[in-house]
């Protein structure tokens, strides 16, 4: 797994531009999964399997881009409030990073 520091500006506009209410769940996934593409494009070892992130120090979860368009398509799902939380203090707290395994 490699720390993927220069996407780490585009995931961090993405995922405030959704917190402020700029962009639905739909956009955010979309500009998620053209960093992932563009990671996977530039690398050449067959066996990747993709992106994830973690939003705060400490934060062991390893969310990927299917787990966030999971947790966040409906608010009543029981990791809807966790995430936007996690998002929120990663955001705040500038920690948030973009990892590639």
């Amino acid at each position: 797994m490699t720390k993927q520091s220069q996407y780490t500006g585009i995931a961090r506009e993405a995922f405030s531009h959704y917190l402020d209410n700029t962009s639905d769940l739909d956009t955010l996934i979309e500009r998620l999964r053209e960093i992932e593409l563009q990671i996977l494009s530039d690398d050449e070892d067959e066996t990747s399997s993709g992106i994830w992130f973690r939003f705060f120090e400490g934060d062991t979860m390893k969310t990927t881009i299917r787990d966030i368009e999971k947790d966040l398509s409906a608010p009543s799902h029981p990791n809807y409030n966790i995430l936007m939380q996690g998002i929120a203090f990663g955001l705040q707290t500038n920690e948030l990073e973009v990892h590639y395994t």
